[in-house]
């Protein structure tokens, strides 16, 4: 009987931790997925980012006992951390493109509000824009053949192309979705800061006030900042983080709803359910039974 959350720090089926802070690895699709019968089982990355480009063919992806078909031009973002599965028609064809966090934070560490939205679990599709998807699928193939080439300063000629490659792939992600409100880069900073820092923590987590301090701004300061860019307090940010781990727990693993309540540092499990109710609608036995 499954007990804990099916995580690799390597690829899917390798546990081998990746420690470059450059680490980038491409492959077809059909590599890992035939491998496995073309069905990848629900699990996740502690430290690496996916990127799944689907040329031909269908498929399904799954995350929280959720089904969303994929039809193919496409691209689906996955960040780390995020429970994800998949079952493939045998006929599909793409390519599968991971990275480390770090590398991504790395190259848009002056632009956060990229980095905001392209950390996102998404499906763009391109079935009514197939001339972007080549424009994008051209731009990946630059860096890809520079990875292969040792031409001089290569690590920076793959940053650049992995830089156009993604703007490319936020313009088109907030053309079809509500882009976030105009703000300065300072304000996306803390905001990153915060969001990360969450992460970090979030079997530990700390008060409101605390998380500020770290940013070295008061707390009404990191609400108004929260306000502003997702209409959320800084409280709820912490707390949609905190079920979302917990659903992870409930989905995928068979600890009790009072264990998985001490493993996020809820000091009363009553109060967990109160809160995962609240959050979700449902309590967190209705909702490991859906």
């Amino acid at each position: 009987m499954k007990k804990d959350l099916i995580q690799f720090k390597g690829l899917y089926g390798d546990n081998q931790s990746v420690f470059l802070p450059n680490f980038i690895h491409h492959e077809p699709l059909e590599t890992r997925s035939k491998m496995y019968d073309w069905e990848i089982k629900d699990h996740l990355h502690t430290d690496l980012f996916q990127l799944f480009i689907i040329t031909e063919g269908e498929g399904i992806i799954v995350s929280e006992n959720k089904e969303f078909r994929l039809i193919s031009p496409c691209i689906i973002m996955i960040p780390t951390n995020t429970i994800h599965g998949f079952i493939f028609q045998p006929n599909v064809k793409g390519e599968v493109i991971t990275f480390s966090e770090s590398f991504l934070e790395n190259i848009f560490k002056a632009s956060p509000k990229i980095l905001i939205e392209i950390m996102k679990f998404k499906q763009l599709s391109f079935d009514e824009n197939t001339d972007l998807f080549e424009q994008i699928g051209f731009h990946k193939d630059q860096f890809l053949k520079e990875l292969l080439e040792e031409n001089p300063e290569k690590q920076m000629v793959v940053q650049l192309q992995f830089q156009i490659f993604f703007i490319q792939l936020y313009r088109f992600s907030i053309s079809q979705a509500s882009s976030i409100d105009s703000s300065d880069n300072r304000t996306l900073k803390y905001f990153q800061e915060f969001q990360r820092s969450i992460k970090q923590s979030i079997t530990e987590t700390k008060p409101i006030n605390i998380y500020a301090k770290e940013l070295n701004i008061t707390a009404v300061h990191l609400n108004r900042i929260c306000n502003a860019l997702v209409q959320k307090s800084a409280l709820q940010i912490v707390q949609e983080y905190l079920i979302a781990e917990a659903k992870k727990y409930l989905l995928n693993t068979n600890y009790s709803i009072s264990e998985v309540s001490y493993l996020l540092n809820f000091k009363d499990p009553a109060y967990f359910t109160r809160l995962f109710k609240k959050q979700t609608g449902v309590s967190p036995s209705d909702f490991r039974k859906n």
